[in-house]
């Protein structure tokens, strides 16, 4: 174990320790019991399989999208664009699935992921190719460019997709829905959770493999830290950033085999609600790790589903505020820890 991994599992710990401590001082300012209220929330998501299931189920999505996020985090773009880019992979996908289920038989899935990541890396491409030959800020670009998908999924949906009054597409044959992993296992039982669960920690574990096994992640990782230095070692600098943000753009689409294959059966729109933003913090609290990434989500899913389950307490916008001071204490205690532990200027 190096000093680095302590100094980070110390660091989360002080955090979280000090972020119960300031929720349970606002709970008691607010008139709330504060030891009913985390009594209720972890006996909620712990005390059931439903609840370990859902919590599960919350985090799937976050391990998948923040995978993607770190492809580009890695090579210092910061990718602000991963709402509009998953749900219009998500999208094309659920269309592409509905229409085709009949002419494609069992290759209707494996087709339809195929298309929605080929469409969310090509959304991906877009603010890379305007960094590479125009200088432009791919912050700036990728904010805009949620605008843009999310009114464009909205325009066809309301004209020509749409479910009666319903802002949703077609549902798919239930033949081609993922298994849940209640069918594995009685103790989930009722909950939404499947296999893209198991699917996405392989993915996360592939990730991993990619950044610090391979050739590729190390000239992904080589620009992330000096892009100029780089160019010097022969790094096509240009190129990396537009697979970066390709492969980074077009993993964020998987989500739609947990809600669309494993859950709903079609497209919902607003089903993200601002994944793809938690998501940023899940990969930047991770440190960009994919391993790091499978807890961080966990961790977000748990205080998700928490929020839901203690709604008849307290408003569920308090785990918001909670995501919250998590996010705060570690950069703030990581900081102290680098400075006092670490030694690090």
């Amino acid at each position: 174990m190096t000093r680095k991994f302590k100094a980070n599992v110390i660091s989360t710990s002080i955090s979280l320790i000090a972020t119960l401590l300031i929720l349970f001082i606002f709970l008691y300012i607010v008139g709330k019991n504060p030891f009913e209220v985390i009594q209720k929330m972890f006996s909620e998501v712990f005390g059931t399989g439903y609840g370990i299931g859902q919590a599960i189920f919350k985090s799937t999505p976050l391990i998948i999208c923040g995978c993607g996020l770190a492809f580009c985090f890695q090579a210092s773009l910061f990718n602000i664009g991963a709402e509009g880019q998953l749900n219009l992979g998500v999208f094309v996908m659920s269309i592409i699935a509905y229409l085709f289920d009949d002419t494609l038989g069992i290759l209707v899935l494996p087709v339809s992921v195929l298309i929605g990541f080929a469409v969310s890396a090509v959304w991906g491409f877009i603010p890379a190719y305007i960094k590479i030959k125009r200088g432009v800020s791919e912050v700036i670009t990728t904010i805009m460019m949620n605008f843009i998908s999310l009114a464009l999924i909205n325009y066809f949906l309301i004209e020509f997709l749409a479910v009666k009054s319903t802002v949703r597409t077609e549902k798919i044959l239930d033949s081609v829905n993922l298994p849940k992993l209640a069918l594995f296992s009685d103790i989930f039982e009722g909950s939404s959770a499947n296999v893209t669960f198991i699917l996405a920690i392989l993915l996360a574990v592939a990730t991993y493999f990619i950044f610090y096994k391979t050739s590729f992640g190390y000239k992904l990782r080589a620009v992330g830290l000096n892009p100029k230095a780089s160019k010097y070692l022969g790094i096509n600098t240009d190129r990396m950033t537009i697979i970066a943000f390709m492969i980074g753009a077009g993993i964020t689409s998987l989500v739609g085999l947990n809600y669309v294959f494993g859950y709903k059966g079609y497209y919902e729109y607003g089903f993200s609600n601002n994944l793809g933003f938690t998501a940023i913090a899940v990969t930047l609290l991770a440190k960009n790790n994919p391993i790091g990434i499978i807890f961080t989500a966990l961790l977000f899913g748990i205080m998700d589903y928490g929020g839901l389950s203690v709604n008849t307490l307290v408003p569920k916008e308090i785990m918001l505020v909670f995501q919250a001071l998590v996010i705060l204490s570690i950069l703030s205690f990581d900081r102290i820890i680098k400075i006092y532990y670490l030694k690090e200027k």
